[in-house]
């Protein structure tokens, strides 16, 4: 089958000329999305590299001040611990002068007993040896069986 319609080479000409426009128009048109495409992409990696620094930014100022209240409270509890530490020292220290204290009474009214009523004095020794050491055997004696 014959075609019909012959083009003259003119034509063909034009024709592939219109096309290479067209080809190059769109070559245009797709580098030009290409270039605002990266450039987007470049202005969001820039936008998202400054919110990344902020955020670090952030961070470590929240880290060091996390830092220093964390050394403020141990330094406090330090300072609590050493405050208790020397009350207690001093309670104890108030507990055992006081137990002095009562003993030396307890001495001296002792002795003033047994300078008053040396008899009756004696016989009470006597009595609470003998409770004692019946108490002392009846231990080492042990359970009955």
């Amino acid at each position: 089958m014959p075609y019909d319609q012959v083009k003259t080479p003119s034509e063909l000409a034009d024709e592939l000329k219109e096309t290479g426009r067209d080809a190059a128009d769109s070559a245009k048109n797709i580098a030009e999305a290409s270039k605002n495409i990266g450039s987007d992409a470049i202005n969001s990696v820039k936008s998202s590299a400054e919110d990344a620094k902020q955020l670090g930014r952030d961070a470590a100022s929240a880290a060091a001040s996390y830092a220093r209240e964390a050394a403020a409270t141990g330094s406090e509890a330090v300072d609590t611990g050493r405050a208790y530490a020397k009350d207690a020292v001093n309670a104890t220290g108030r507990k055992i002068r006081d137990l002095r204290g009562q003993l030396q009474a307890t001495r001296e009214r002792s002795e003033q007993f047994v300078a008053d009523q040396p008899v009756r004095a004696a016989l009470i020794a006597a009595a609470g040896g003998a409770v004692f050491t019946a108490v002392l055997l009846s231990l080492m004696r042990g359970p009955r069986r």
